[in-house]
């Protein structure tokens, strides 16, 4: 994300205000992911045996080639062998509501959150805060003043603060309304509704599509990509990822893919609201950042299950103890790549100054 500039929604609104780096960057992540889903060859050998004995004794239908490919043996023997945990199961508590709003909200989201922000404020925040209070002749820091300056920096830039919080509310009544949908109409998989049409292309062994019923990011993409592959002549649907879990339907009615078209869509349109359109062409070294960081971001969503979305987000919302490793994950690699980004600018820097010198 550090090397692209944005994380792969990033991308996708950016594309929208008429970024071509950024349009690079979706096109590696997805061309990355529907390559990396379905290789196998000389990369079996780095894979540990008992991954591959476990892979294959789980009994996938015959048309799941799951001991032969990196992937499909990194998840059917390894990682479906992990145990989801909540944070409501790992108190203890048995009660539905205690475990969903005492477990999984405020142990699992809300201190965390707010630990978070404490530690923003006070490494980053807290030194310019009293800095500023000193010019203004208020020299004690108490608690009240403590709180106010902590809220002076989550409402530093309030239009920003305003946004995510509607945006919240919307992405939760988007998974409501959506799984009310499901109940109602008993139709858990758009898979089921495709049948129904007699469309049979693109649905997985279970008879699915990818279709959570709220926004992701990074599967439908890997699906444009793995469409597009397959019409080429690419038997990859003979894996777990596109063959048996989220299917390569037509993009044109891949539920997923239009939510992500829709972003792209909506940032173009407030883009040309607000007369901030503009078709920003990009660099060679631009590109080449986009291709690398896009395939690693390609890569790494596939082995993390998912994008800073996906993996991090939905996982944290939902009370699942992973989503928090996830940000501790991307925290750590942010900071590498702050620090590689650093190293990188300042021997450009040194080689620019060294030539003017000659």
């Amino acid at each position: 994300m550090v090397l692209t500039g944005g994380c792969a929604s990033g991308s996708l609104y950016k594309a929208g205000e008429g970024n071509v780096t950024a349009m690079l960057v979706i096109l590696s992540i997805s061309v990355s992911q529907a390559i990396f889903v379905d290789i196998g060859g000389w990369s079996n050998n780095l894979v540990p045996y008992s991954w591959h004995q476990s892979a294959v004794a789980k009994g996938l239908p015959p048309a799941i080639n799951a001991g032969d490919g990196w992937m499909d043996q990194y998840l059917a023997g390894y990682v479906w062998n992990q145990p989801v945990t909540t944070y409501g199961e790992v108190l203890g508590l048995r009660n539905p509501f205690l475990a969903a709003f005492i477990g999984n909200v405020l142990v699992g989201i809300v201190l965390p959150a707010a630990l978070l922000l404490l530690a923003a404020y006070l490494i980053w925040y807290r030194n310019g805060y009293v800095r500023k209070r000193r010019k203004e002749g208020l020299r004690q820091m108490g608690l009240k003043a403590e709180l106010a300056g902590l809220w002076s920096m989550i409402m530093a830039s309030k239009r920003t603060a305003i946004a995510g919080l509607f945006l919240g509310i919307a992405a939760g009544l988007h998974m409501y309304v959506m799984k009310g949908l499901q109940l109602k109409f008993g139709a858990h998989n758009f898979g089921q509704l495709m049948k129904e049409m007699g469309m049979t292309f693109g649905i997985s062994a279970k008879g699915t599509v990818f279709d959570p019923g709220y926004w992701y990011v990074t599967t439908q993409e890997a699906q444009w990509v793995g469409w597009v592959f397959n019409k080429l002549g690419w038997d990859n649907m003979d894996n777990i990822y596109f063959g048996l879990e989220n299917g390569i339907p037509n993009p044109l009615i891949n539920p997923a893919d239009w939510m992500s078209l829709a972003l792209i869509g909506g940032a173009a349109v407030m883009a040309l609201l607000h007369s901030e359109f503009k078709w920003k062409n990009t660099t060679p070294e631009l590109a080449m950042w986009a291709i690398i960081g896009g395939a690693l971001m390609g890569i790494g969503s596939r082995l993390g299950l998912g994008c800073n979305v996906g993996a991090f987000f939905v996982r944290v919302s939902q009370g699942d103890v992973s989503g928090w490793l996830f940000g501790v994950g991307m925290i750590g690699g942010a900071y590498l790549g702050v620090k590689f980004f650093n190293w990188w600018t300042e021997r450009r820097m040194a080689k620019q100054l060294a030539a003017c010198e000659i």
